[in-house]
């Protein structure tokens, strides 16, 4: 298991925790994940290969593997912004604004 660990904090150094979203954020998730798979290695029924199977898949995403292979033209999404002003309205700050009260 101490290899998959370390595989495992590699991955969490490439995907840092954004603060602008608070309670929603992909790296503080992974995070939480990561102090409950070392709780469950301890325990019978712990699945090493599956627990190297997913990290293998978390290591092609943090690395971009699909992104690199399928280069987008266009730097637009499907709504019309741009990257930066999606995250920008996902952001915590933007989305309690919104928010009728």
């Amino acid at each position: 298991m101490s290899a998959n660990y370390r595989r495992f904090l590699k991955i969490l150094e490439k995907w840092p925790i954004d603060k602008t979203k608070t309670g929603r954020d992909l790296g503080e998730d992974l995070r939480e994940q990561l102090k409950v798979l070392l709780v469950r290695e301890q325990q019978p029924g712990f699945s090493a290969e599956e627990f190297s199977k997913n990290l293998d898949c978390l290591s092609r995403i943090s690395t971009n593997v699909h992104g690199k292979s399928f280069p987008r033209n266009s730097r637009n999404t499907a709504t019309g912004l741009s990257g930066e002003q999606c995250n920008q309205v996902l952001s915590s700050e933007f989305l309690e604004y919104m928010n009728p009260k």
